[in-house]
């Protein structure tokens, strides 16, 4: 199992504000490598490939360990030769995360 009870306690009020999934289905889209999981102490990420573009989905948790988690998959992607990272999300990820830019309600940073 991919996602412990911890993470999914931080992951799920977004999930369920936001997605119509399970986390059975989150489970099985990680393990076929559709989603990719960032998770570290209370905190967590999931990832979607879309073209050269790597998408921050879903996440939640403590605001520090997300920015870490964040440097970690700047690097993920940096590696795998993405060109960009995005974020659909909330508004107020502009406020903490540096160097992403407002594209309407998508946050983008370029990967170079």
């Amino acid at each position: 199992m991919f996602i412990t009870d911890k993470i999914w306690k931080v992951l799920e009020p977004a999930i369920e504000s936001t997605h119509e999934v399970t986390r059975e289905q989150l489970e099985k889209m990680i393990e076929s490598g559709e989603y990719q999981l960032f998770a570290k102490d209370n905190s967590a990420i999931i990832t979607a490939h879309h073209g050269q573009v790597l998408r921050i989905g879903v996440g939640g948790g403590n605001l520090v360990t997300i920015k870490e988690i964040t440097k970690k998959i700047e690097k993920y992607a940096k590696k795998r030769n993405y060109k960009y990272i995005d974020i659909l999300g909330r508004k107020g990820w502009e406020k903490v995360l540096n160097g992403y830019n407002k594209k309407a309600v998508l946050l983008r940073k370029e990967i170079a």
